[in-house]
C-alpha cells in the first residue's frame, strides 16, 4: 500500500521550473500579461532596470555564446523554450494555466518570468550573480503575497544554479512551504538528457495526479523530495 506524501499543484500552489536553452525560433502573439505587473512597483522597476542592464551587457562583451534579449518576436516563455524538459510538459503548462495554477519560469535573460509571458530570443545561463543580491526572492515573494500563494513546488536538478536560488529562497520565505522536486541522477548512464526528460515528465505528473516518492520517469529515475 503506497502511504507516501502526494504532492499537489492546487491553485494556491506555485510551481517554479527552469528556463531552457534550446528555443523555438518563430513569434506566436500574446496579450498575457508580464510578471511586473505581480511585484511591488519598486521591485518592478529593479527587475526591468536589471533585465536591461544584462541584455546590454552581453552586448558589449559578445562573448560567442551568448546573445542580448531580442524582442523582434515574441511568444509565450513556455512555448519560446524547447529543450527535453519542455518537450514532455509544455502542452500540460498550458492546460494548467487554462484552469488558474500558477507557474513561474527562472530565466537566464529575464530572472523571472510567468509562464505565458510573451519573450525574445536570446542566449544566456541563468547565473545568480548576474541579478542584483535579494532580487529575485523578492519578487517571489510578491508574487506569491499578489496571486496568496501558499506553497511553492519547485521542479529542477539539486546540484543546479536554479535549486541554489530555491535554497536562498526558503531561507527568506515569509513562512511558506517550499518543496525542492529533483531527479535522482545517482546511477549508470544518466546523462543531462535523461534528467532534464525526467523533470519534464514529474511537471506533466505533478499537474495531471501529483506526484509522490513512488514516481518514476520513463527512463526509470526516482524523485527526491
Amino acid at each position: 500500500m503506497n502511504t507516501s506524501p502526494r504532492l499537489q499543484l492546487f491553485k494556491d500552489t506555485l510551481l517554479l521550473i527552469p528556463c531552457s536553452k534550446t528555443k523555438q525560433h518563430r513569434s506566436k502573439p500574446s496579450n498575457a500579461a508580464s510578471i511586473l505587473s505581480a511585484l511591488d512597483p519598486a521591485r518592478a522597476a529593479a527587475l526591468a532596470n536589471a533585465r536591461a542592464k544584462l541584455s546590454e551587457k552581453i552586448k558589449e562583451e559578445k562573448k560567442p555564446k551568448e546573445a542580448p534579449v531580442d524582442e523582434k518576436t515574441l511568444m509565450p516563455a513556455y512555448l519560446r523554450y524547447s529543450g527535453q524538459l519542455y518537450k514532455h510538459c509544455s502542452a500540460d503548462i498550458g492546460a494548467a494555466l487554462a484552469v488558474g495554477r500558477r507557474v513561474l519560469i527562472v530565466s537566464g535573460g529575464y530572472g523571472l518570468l510567468l509562464a505565458d509571458e510573451p519573450i525574445g530570443m536570446y542566449e544566456k545561463r541563468f547565473t545568480l550573480s548576474d541579478w542584483p543580491g535579494g532580487l529575485l526572492e523578492g519578487c517571489i515573494l510578491d508574487y506569491a503575497r499578489h496571486e496568496g500563494i501558499q506553497s511553492i513546488i519547485a521542479v529542477m536538478a539539486r546540484t543546479s544554479t536554479y535549486a541554489t536560488l530555491i535554497r536562498r529562497w526558503k531561507r527568506k520565505g515569509a513562512g511558506l512551504p517550499v518543496t525542492l522536486v529533483s531527479p535522482d541522477f545517482r546511477g549508470p548512464n544518466v546523462g543531462q538528457k535523461k534528467v532534464l526528460k525526467a523533470q519534464g515528465e514529474a511537471i506533466t505528473a505533478l499537474i495531471n495526479n501529483g506526484l509522490d516518492k513512488d514516481w518514476r520517469s520513463s527512463d526509470g529515475l526516482s524523485l527526491e523530495f
